[in-house]
């Protein structure tokens, strides 16, 4: 009689629990993996031709690696965001689309990317802010060590010891501190310490590892050292390339940029010199994050692990600073939309390499169990990257998708509160195509579609037009097919 394993749920599908996985899959053989989360990171970086940012360490990294130029997220905010990613699918399937929904309210079996590895043989662990949004301090359900958000709700503040006074503020935005305080006054220096102080013991264990970190900045309110803003001249940070909204653009496109503005009763108005200010903290704080990053990235030298380390970077959603006269994130533009995504996978392809072909977030899952050799979950949605590690003109899928509701955030209802409208971007190798649909009735209520090839900066909405008349149909029924689950 054949003994039969223990069954596992997960997210509605019933599989066997591979007891024994590890035991067959040579852990010791399998490499180790660093995955680092950014928070709000768009494309304004070096090694993606940004002209001022000043991003060293992760420039470093994509010269070892590969950058995905053409890289989507599945819904611009954090919350829904890290749920699909870490779970592998997209926020329909999961029926997360707001801050109010947890991954383990929703599905309380759900496995993510480090308790899969963690089932094979990993000792898995996070540090920083990974998997959820914000209120919760611990996010995953069970890890090889609990998961930690270092410096609990100081994330937002400097914090100098023995509670010393800070110098002075250099900055006038209410959103801007340029203080003179050392790094590790601030919340991610403290994580990357900790993280680096983990690798030092995990390189001395047999097992291998799956390290997750997740670095707050440069999420706004822009509180980093002054030497990050000295890194700057005001003057050379380029102006916004499209401050106006796109023309023909449906009113529905857009929304109170509440997260730099302040809510709706109290709208903040930008002046030129604010504006400026505002994206010279973004800057700032992307060369913080940035060097927070290298020091992790100079212990797995140091330690002597990036022979055998995966490194995979991402930004969880894009950003707009004035673009479109949008600023934040939670629309379907491209700034907000495009992600970085920067895979270093030793052995496996040529260092410094891009690939303009599509990708989304969801597709990390399904490369990572690729390049360690491990099986993957049935309900994966995503689709491994490994194809284009090797061969950068590859294609592995036909279009992208990323989706954001209307109201962009719906706080008052709770966790059963269900939005008024859905968006979704549908994008090719030519188009952005943008569908506003009632969410109770699928109505489609507004239409968008950008040439991206003669229009990257998406400044004319075709919709309407005789071109999109020949386009539209087919695009439609595309989304209408990866809507219901099918694949790009």
């Amino acid at each position: 009689m054949k003994t039969r394993l223990p069954l596992l749920t997960l997210l509605g599908f019933t599989l066997p629990l591979l007891a024994s996985a590890s035991a067959s899959d040579n852990p010791k053989q399998k490499p180790n993996v660093l995955f680092v989360v950014f928070d709000d990171l768009n494309n304004r970086l070096g090694c993606y031709g940004d002209p001022v940012a000043k991003s060293p360490n992760l420039d470093r990294l994509a010269a070892r690696g590969t950058v995905f130029t053409r890289n989507f997220c599945q819904q611009p905010i954090c919350g829904p965001s890290r749920a699909s990613f870490m779970s592998g699918r997209r926020p329909d399937s999961l029926g997360i689309w707001s801050m109010t929904k947890h991954l383990y309210d929703v599905h309380p079996d759900a496995v993510t990317i480090p308790q899969w590895f963690m089932r094979h043989g990993y000792t898995s662990m996070s540090i920083g802010k990974v998997l959820g949004g914000y209120g919760k301090e611990a996010d995953f359900k069970t890890l090889s060590v609990p998961d930690r958000r270092t410096g609990g709700k100081t994330k937002d503040e400097f914090a100098l010891p023995n509670g010393a006074a800070l110098p002075p503020n250099l900055a006038k935005n209410l959103l801007c501190e340029n203080r003179d305080v050392p790094d590790e006054a601030c919340f991610d220096n403290v994580s990357a310490t900790l993280a680096i102080t983990e690798l030092r013991a995990l390189a001395k264990k047999p097992e291998p590892f799956f390290l997750a970190l997740g670095i707050f900045k440069p999420h706004s309110p822009y509180k980093v050292p002054k030497r990050y803003w000295d890194m700057y001249r005001r003057e050379d940070i380029p102006a916004i390339e499209t401050p106006s909204r796109p023309r023909n653009a449906p009113e529905i496109a857009f929304h109170a940029n509440h997260e730099i503005l302040g809510e709706p009763s109290a709208h903040l108005t930008l002046d030129e010199e604010a504006k400026r200010e505002i994206r010279h903290g973004y800057y700032a704080a992307m060369s913080f994050a940035d060097a927070q990053f290298g020091r992790v990235l100079d212990a797995l030298d140091e330690l002597k692990l990036r022979d055998n380390t995966i490194v995979v970077i991402i930004g969880d959603n894009g950003f707009e600073l004035g673009e479109h006269d949008c600023w934040g994130k939670m629309t379907l533009f491209g700034w907000d939309a495009r992600v970085p995504l920067i895979i270093s996978a030793p052995g496996i392809g040529k260092g410094g390499a891009k690939t303009a072909s599509l990708t989304e977030l969801i597709d990390i899952f399904p490369t990572l169990t690729d390049l360690s050799g491990l099986p993957s979950p049935p309900q994966l949605e995503g689709t491994s990257l490994t194809p284009l590690l090797k061969n950068p003109s590859a294609s592995v899928k036909s279009a992208a998708l990323t989706q954001h509701p209307r109201p962009a955030l719906y706080w008052g209802g709770g966790p059963q509160a269900l939005p008024t409208m859905m968006g979704y971007a549908l994008t090719t190798d030519r188009w952005s195509y943008h569908e506003w649909r009632d969410f109770k009735t699928g109505h489609v209520v507004g239409q968008e579609l950008y040439d991206e090839q003669t229009d990257p900066l998406e400044t004319v909405n075709l919709a309407g037009t005789a071109e999109a008349a020949a386009q539209i149909p087919a695009l439609a029924e595309q989304l209408k097919i990866m809507t219901k689950g099918g694949k790009p």
